[in-house]
């Protein structure tokens, strides 16, 4: 069973991110005006830290960045330095993130934050976005912490019943 969970999510990857674009775009069908990126990913990311070993965790994190450029970004190197930055301290910092229900909850927020923070940043350096940083926060990332806070909410009784 355990190498089921370390091999068999791996190839499990590439669907997650899928269920989790299209979940974002169907959140975004009910507010147009908003820029509501889900990222349910993360969740499975930090329970996964459980299961597997530093240098594979490290893996997934940089095929889960390197799918997410090439799907979303169409460039990459964003998410791909994004999603192992973050991956290192998850896995560095989770006896302390896993001891409790509130701690994996800021720890999501956290990771979506820095997450969407840093993507916002290094596309403008780069030029994938013209769009100045108070439209930034007040249409997309509000917006999506708040939506990845309910993600957070409704599924971490479901992955502590797998994972813990």
């Amino acid at each position: 069973m355990r190498l089921f969970k370390q091999i068999g999510m791996f190839l499990l990857l590439p669907v997650i991110i899928l269920i989790d674009s299209h979940l974002g775009q169907f959140v975004n069908s009910f507010f147009p005006h908003f820029q509501i990126v889900s990222h349910f990913i993360f969740i499975f990311l930090l329970f996964e830290t459980i299961e597997v070993s530093e240098y594979l965790f490290l893996a997934y994190c940089l095929v889960l960045g390197l799918i997410y450029d090439i799907y979303f970004f169409h460039l990459i190197g964003i998410a791909s330095l994004l999603f192992v930055i973050i991956g290192a301290i998850v896995y560095k910092s989770n006896s302390v993130i896993l001891l409790n229900r509130w701690t994996r909850l800021l720890a999501i927020l956290m990771m979506t934050f820095t997450f969407e923070f840093g993507s916002f940043i290094l596309a403008h350096v780069v030029g994938l976005t013209s769009e100045n940083l108070p439209v930034f926060i007040v249409y997309s990332l509000g917006p999506t912490m708040i939506l990845n806070f309910i993600w957070m909410l409704v599924f971490q009784y479901i992955f502590e019943k797998i994972y813990l």
